[in-house]
């Protein structure tokens, strides 16, 4: 087995938006870390189709140095509106009152525009495609990092290798997780006089983000047994959505079927602990959550500017990871409360739709902003 000072003192697991800003952001900071990305794809690459992006988010870009051209990659998203299956208006926020309340506009971007903005502020030749990371051994320098080709030993570990994170698994073998009852579907569509919206009825949700140039970014829900993916996706989500007002009906006509992704919803055990002395988990590795409030890359950019902070000033990488437990479990906790409540208002009946509406801007507002506002 190679010595540890013959290998990268850093290894990521994951080459996708979290992995990706941590060395972004290393690089930002001056960092004499020699990073090396191990990524079990063949090819940078992103799934999804666009993400929006809230002030906490815009922030954390900003630290590593690539906020500028996130904004301009992206389109600001107006405060929207919220309706029922049958066009029923539940809200409409007022679009300064908003921005003023969060600090910022949220900005929707494209995935890959994302993820290629994060890839080029990285050296080249630190990411490694085709190296998926099996788990990892503790050893007395570091950590013997396992992989799908041959073993690597570093100084120390990052898991930023999503919800099915193998270094998560190695860190709490059994972890165990659940169906939420719903699978979530993304995808790109091209229609005029698109909206912010989102809809809601019958156990499913459909929204829409603009992107701008008449592309917009949707996503939809529906009840349904897990591992159900049909023949024709479209067909699918036309059929479940009949009837529903527009843009629901243009959205899914103006949409490229093979840019349609189908990911089942799952909600996955705490994991008891983030880090094992050299080595911590970031982003959907340590708290996956649902999709409802939009958070899950965003607080895992949020992970991936201040790991890189405190790796750049801590003394070690156990010090570094031990601060960031510290200062991100329990608010990532309370982003993954919300995310679930939020889950359980879109699922709720028609009557508690129409409740929601009674509740006030101001507090709506307010939680908004101690979610993924520019100070939260």
């Amino acid at each position: 087995m190679a010595r540890v000072s013959d290998g990268p003192e850093l290894v990521v697991a994951g080459a996708g938006i979290s992995g990706l800003a941590l060395a972004a952001g290393l690089a930002r900071a001056g960092s004499s870390y020699r990073v090396r990305l191990l990524d079990e794809r063949p090819a940078l690459g992103s799934t999804g189709g666009a993400i929006t992006l809230w002030p906490a988010a815009l922030a954390a870009l900003d630290r590593i140095g690539t906020g500028a051209d996130v904004r301009a990659a992206g389109h600001p998203v107006g405060a929207g509106t919220v309706r029922t299956n049958s066009g029923r208006t539940l809200r409409t926020l007022d679009h300064d009152r908003t921005t003023a309340a969060l600090g910022e506009a949220p900005v929707a971007v494209r995935r890959g525009a994302l993820v290629e903005i994060l890839h080029a502020r990285v050296a080249p030749g630190t990411v490694t495609f085709d190296a998926a990371v099996r788990g990892y051994e503790r050893t007395d320098g570091g950590v013997r990092v396992l992989t799908s080709t041959a073993p690597i030993a570093a100084r120390a570990l990052v898991g930023a290798d999503g919800y099915r994170s193998r270094v998560a698994r190695a860190l709490h073998p059994g972890l165990a997780e659940r169906y939420a009852g719903y699978p979530a579907w993304r995808g790109l569509t091209r229609a005029a006089g698109l909206d912010a919206v989102q809809l809601w009825g019958a156990h499913q949700e459909f929204g829409v983000v603009p992107l701008g140039d008449d592309v917009a970014y949707w996503f939809a829900t529906v009840r349904e047994p897990a591992e159900g993916a049909a023949d024709d996706e479209l067909a699918h989500l036309a059929a479940a959505f009949r009837g529903w007002p527009d843009p629901v009906a243009r959205v899914l006509a103006g949409t490229d079927p093979d840019a349609v992704s189908r990911n089942d919803v799952m909600d996955r055990q705490p994991l008891r602990r983030w880090r094992d002395g050299p080595v911590v988990v970031i982003g959907d590795a340590a708290h996956p959550m649902r999709p409802h409030l939009g958070q899950g890359g965003g607080q895992a950019l949020v992970d991936a500017a201040l790991l890189a902070s405190l790796l750049a000033d801590a003394g070690s990488p156990e010090e570094a990871f031990a601060a960031f437990e510290a200062r991100r479990r329990r608010t990532t906790g309370r982003v993954v409360r919300a995310s679930r409540a939020a889950a359980r208002a879109v699922d709720a009946p028609a009557a508690v739709h129409r409740l929601s509406a009674l509740v006030p801007d101001a507090l709506l507002l307010r939680a908004l902003a101690a979610i993924g506002g520019s100070r939260s």
